[in-house]
Protein backbone atom coordinates (compact mmCIF):
# COMPACT_ATOMS: atom_id res chain seq x y z
CA UNK A 1 0.00 0.00 0.00
CA UNK A 2 1.60 3.56 -0.94
CA UNK A 3 1.87 6.39 0.60
CA UNK A 4 -0.58 8.47 -1.10
CA UNK A 5 -3.49 5.82 -0.79
CA UNK A 6 -3.59 5.87 2.71
CA UNK A 7 -3.59 9.55 3.11
CA UNK A 8 -6.40 9.59 0.71
CA UNK A 9 -8.12 6.55 2.60
CA UNK A 10 -7.53 8.81 6.01
CA UNK A 11 -8.63 12.09 4.15
CA UNK A 12 -11.95 9.90 2.85
CA UNK A 13 -12.61 8.62 6.48
CA UNK A 14 -12.36 12.35 7.97
CA UNK A 15 -14.69 13.96 5.06
CA UNK A 16 -17.09 11.22 6.01
CA UNK A 17 -17.40 11.28 9.85
CA UNK A 18 -17.25 14.99 9.25
CA UNK A 19 -20.37 14.64 6.88
CA UNK A 20 -21.86 12.68 9.09
CA UNK A 21 -21.54 14.48 12.12
CA UNK A 22 -22.79 17.44 10.43
CA UNK A 23 -25.85 16.02 9.43
CA UNK A 24 -26.94 14.47 12.01
CA UNK A 25 -26.12 17.71 14.17
CA UNK A 26 -28.46 19.84 11.37
CA UNK A 27 -25.82 21.93 10.90
CA UNK A 28 -25.48 23.99 7.93
CA UNK A 29 -23.66 23.61 4.82
CA UNK A 30 -22.55 20.34 5.59
CA UNK A 31 -21.63 19.02 2.14
CA UNK A 32 -18.92 22.12 1.90
CA UNK A 33 -17.70 21.46 5.38
CA UNK A 34 -16.63 17.66 4.71
CA UNK A 35 -15.54 18.40 1.33
CA UNK A 36 -13.28 20.98 3.37
CA UNK A 37 -11.81 18.84 5.75
CA UNK A 38 -11.38 16.36 2.69
CA UNK A 39 -8.90 18.63 1.01
CA UNK A 40 -7.43 19.92 4.19
CA UNK A 41 -6.01 16.32 5.67
CA UNK A 42 -4.98 15.52 1.68
CA UNK A 43 -3.29 18.43 1.34
CA UNK A 44 -1.24 18.58 4.38
CA UNK A 45 -0.57 14.71 4.26
CA UNK A 46 0.50 14.89 0.51
CA UNK A 47 2.78 18.04 1.91
CA UNK A 48 1.36 20.34 -0.35
CA UNK A 49 0.54 22.33 2.63
CA UNK A 50 3.81 22.19 4.70
CA UNK A 51 3.08 21.80 8.25
CA UNK A 52 5.22 24.09 9.27
CA UNK A 53 3.17 26.30 8.28
CA UNK A 54 -0.14 24.78 9.75
CA UNK A 55 1.16 24.94 13.16
CA UNK A 56 1.42 28.56 13.31
CA UNK A 57 -2.00 29.35 11.87
CA UNK A 58 -3.47 26.56 14.35
CA UNK A 59 -1.77 28.52 17.09
CA UNK A 60 -2.86 31.67 16.41
CA UNK A 61 -6.71 29.98 16.20
CA UNK A 62 -6.61 28.88 18.92
CA UNK A 63 -5.64 31.78 21.08
CA UNK A 64 -8.28 33.52 19.28
CA UNK A 65 -10.62 31.30 19.95
CA UNK A 66 -9.84 30.46 23.53
CA UNK A 67 -9.43 34.59 23.90
CA UNK A 68 -13.37 35.16 22.81
CA UNK A 69 -14.70 32.28 25.35
CA UNK A 70 -12.55 33.29 28.50
CA UNK A 71 -10.25 36.41 28.07
CA UNK A 72 -8.13 35.57 30.94
CA UNK A 73 -7.08 32.18 29.64
CA UNK A 74 -6.64 33.55 26.17
CA UNK A 75 -3.99 36.14 27.91
CA UNK A 76 -2.51 32.87 29.16
CA UNK A 77 -2.11 31.33 25.84
CA UNK A 78 -0.88 34.07 24.07
CA UNK A 79 2.04 34.57 26.84
CA UNK A 80 2.84 31.07 26.34
CA UNK A 81 2.93 31.09 22.46
CA UNK A 82 4.71 34.35 22.90
CA UNK A 83 7.42 32.81 25.39
CA UNK A 84 7.90 30.03 23.01
CA UNK A 85 10.54 31.26 20.74
CA UNK A 86 12.55 32.88 23.82
CA UNK A 87 12.40 29.77 25.55
CA UNK A 88 13.88 27.30 22.60
CA UNK A 89 16.15 30.08 21.86
CA UNK A 90 17.69 29.98 25.64
CA UNK A 91 17.83 26.28 25.06
CA UNK A 92 19.70 25.96 21.79
CA UNK A 93 21.92 28.61 23.69
CA UNK A 94 22.50 26.36 26.40
CA UNK A 95 23.46 23.47 24.17
CA UNK A 96 25.66 25.59 21.81
CA UNK A 97 27.62 26.83 24.56
CA UNK A 98 27.90 22.98 26.49
CA UNK A 99 28.78 21.59 22.80
CA UNK A 100 31.77 24.51 22.32
CA UNK A 101 32.71 23.77 25.74
CA UNK A 102 33.12 19.87 25.31
CA UNK A 103 34.63 21.07 21.60
CA UNK A 104 37.51 23.09 23.51
CA UNK A 105 37.86 20.74 26.03
CA UNK A 106 38.82 18.06 23.68
CA UNK A 107 41.14 20.36 21.95
CA UNK A 108 43.50 21.52 24.57
CA UNK A 109 43.08 17.93 25.70
CA UNK A 110 43.96 16.81 22.64
CA UNK A 111 47.13 19.12 22.02
CA UNK A 112 47.80 20.81 18.49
Amino acid sequence: MSGNFLVFMIADLVGATTLWLLTRSGAGYAWVWSVGAWVAVAAIGLGLIPFETVMPIAAMTMVIGVGLIAPLVGVIAALVLLASPILAGQLLWVWWRRRRGVATRVSQAVGP
